[in-house]
């Protein structure tokens, strides 16, 4: 009595806890400020920057106080060696308490995601965690779409959306990162949770055309259309939510900011070139051991818009040995899960690996995805604690059929 039952999952044949609603709670509300933090318009944006970091550091230490991150395998061991050797960069940097300081808000989403998608052991469980995440994630966008329509003139800056003062490529990932939760439960879920998700979903198409941001526009294609894989033998699972969207983007397609549609279709502009060029100086400058941390004041992180020349150039080729590695044993994973898995879970291995395969593609645009200030990092982690978990289930089922075929065989061998 008082103690948190443990439970036999039948489907997985591995015991599991409940999730924790504490957690949940904690991340649906880091879902919220971490963007709202990054508001350059209200006198409290350095109280929510305060908050975010205090979310994230709670999120960090929760995961590690769950036990969730001991029970982890396949791809989650290699990327947190990578994400402490990105940490560790730091202390050769010029600021190296303030490196690592900076760099652990990384590590902290991204264990505290990791800890999210273990925690959520059973679909129905992890279906309940959805509807709660993509709940958020819907408000938050039918919010921001309001505050666009009532007065699109202070809500956005040469032609693109910028709520609140918050950089239009922020905005951006954001919305993509928002419609990972938003697309799983318009295709995936039921009744109203569905219609939600539909809405949802067509409302973060429409905020991230409004930003310009292809990069943005990559990774909410990307995130969409592979969780609908598992459905293109049954056409008719997604036609309900394909035309909804459809519907609500003709409808309000209009409103969209010229500038930033116009935008989306000049692939001749680049704006990028400048800062991938100082990438590469920095890496030639410093190539076994990297800079640390970049920054030139000890104040925020330097920004290269490209996750991967930041990560070699601020840790080296210890750090890049390392990314490879995590790449390598991610991409192995996927390949065993999708051949052990059993077919009832296949719409969280598709979410799973639309989050992974979506945000590092996007990193080629973006480097947020360590710099820990947007959700994209918890998101991120989440999908791989999902992707792991969902390895287990997949070997555990191998085990069960190794051990049941003998049987069968003596049968038809002994059968005259």
């Amino acid at each position: 009595m008082g103690h948190a039952e443990w439970r036999l999952d039948v489907n997985s044949g591995t015991t599991t806890r409940p999730p924790a609603f504490f957690a949940a709670i904690i991340a649906g509300i880091f879902l919220v400020i971490a963007p709202l933090s990054l508001a350059t318009q209200w006198e409290s944006s350095a109280q929510l920057k305060l908050l975010r970091i205090g979310l994230c550091f709670l999120g960090g230490i929760s995961a590690l106080l769950s036990g969730a991150l001991r029970r982890s395998g396949g791809a989650t061991p290699a990327i947190l060696w990578f994400a402490f050797i990105y940490v560790l960069a730091a202390t050769w940097s010029r600021y190296p308490l303030q490196g690592i300081a900076y760099k652990t808000l990384f590590l902290s989403s991204l264990c505290f995601g990791i800890a999210m998608g273990l925690s959520s052991p059973t679909s129905a469980s992890l279906r309940q965690l959805m509807k709660w995440l993509g709940g958020i994630a819907t408000v938050a966008a039918v919010v921001t779409w309001y505050e666009y329509l009532r007065n699109p003139a202070e809500t956005t800056r040469l032609g693109r959306l910028a709520i609140y003062g918050i950089n239009a490529n922020a905005v951006g990932m954001t919305a993509g990162g928002y419609l990972f939760l938003t697309s799983y439960l318009a295709i995936n879920d039921r009744g109203i949770w569905r219609l939600l998700g539909t809405l949802g979903t067509a409302i973060l198409i429409l905020l991230v055309v409004a930003t310009g941001s292809r990069a943005a526009l990559a990774l909410a294609v990307l995130g969409g259309s592979l969780q609908l894989v598992p459905w293109i033998r049954r056409p008719a699972r997604f036609l309900l939510p394909v035309a909804g969207v459809t519907l609500i983007l003709l409808v309000w397609s209009a409103q969209l900011p010229v500038e930033a549609t116009e935008r989306l279709t000049d692939f001749e502009k680049n704006t990028r070139a400048g800062m991938w060029q100082a990438g590469i100086k920095l890496i030639l400058t410093q190539p076994v051991f990297g800079h640390g941390w970049l920054s030139s004041s000890g104040r925020s992180t330097g920004n290269l818009q490209n996750l991967y020349l930041q990560t070699v150039a601020e840790s080296g080729i210890f750090g890049a040995i390392a990314l490879v590695i995590a790449g390598i044993s991610i991409s192995s994973t996927a390949r065993r899960v999708h051949r052990t898995l059993p077919p009832e879970w296949a719409p969280q291995f598709w979410f799973a690996l639309a989050i992974v395969i979506g945000l590092a593609v996007h990193g080629m645009a973006e480097s947020a995805l360590i710099l820990g200030s947007t959700i994209n990092t918890f998101l991120f982690g989440f999908g791989l604690g999902v992707l792991d978990f969902l390895s287990r289930i997949g070997t555990t089922q191998s085990r069960l059929v190794k051990t049941r075929t003998p049987e069968y065989q003596c049968v038809v061998i002994g059968h005259p």
